[in-house]
């Protein structure tokens, strides 16, 4: 993707076609089995355009787990960024979430999409990142 305006389409898409799907289902896919595409071993994906391509931000986007028995007093959302579970409204359970990691401010920005297509900030925490220098 090349822009913003172009995320916020694919994003879209991807949510409307998502809903379709978690209409079919009463709680989280299973993850335990997970199988991973191997199809790309030895595919170099390097982007011979870009010789010093450097981006302030990574995005992610994420769909929101349920942690603990559904229902329960202990029932929270969740996700998974680089290894760090962050805690989501669980009311925002199998959606997906937008996020934004500001490499510069060193902040995790979560946005939900709303009706209109603009994003509607659920969450925004410092994120400790090591081993980078910006």
């Amino acid at each position: 993707m090349t822009n913003e305006n172009e995320i916020d389409i694919k994003i879209k898409d991807f949510n409307i076609a998502y809903e379709k799907y978690s209409n079919l289902i009463s709680n989280n896919p299973k993850i335990d089995n997970e199988k991973y595409i191997d199809r790309f071993n030895g595919i170099d994906f390097e982007n011979k355009h870009v010789k010093k391509f450097r981006s302030s931000k990574i995005y992610f986007l994420r769909v929101v787990r349920r942690k603990n028995e559904k229902g329960s007093a202990k029932e929270y959302g969740f996700i998974n960024i680089m290894n760090e579970e962050i805690k989501i409204p669980k009311d925002l359970i199998n959606l997906f979430v937008f996020c934004a990691l500001d490499l510069k401010s060193k902040t995790l920005s979560i946005s939900t999409e709303l009706d209109n297509g603009s994003l509607n900030r659920v969450k925004s925490i410092k994120f400790k990142i090591e081993n980078i220098i910006y």
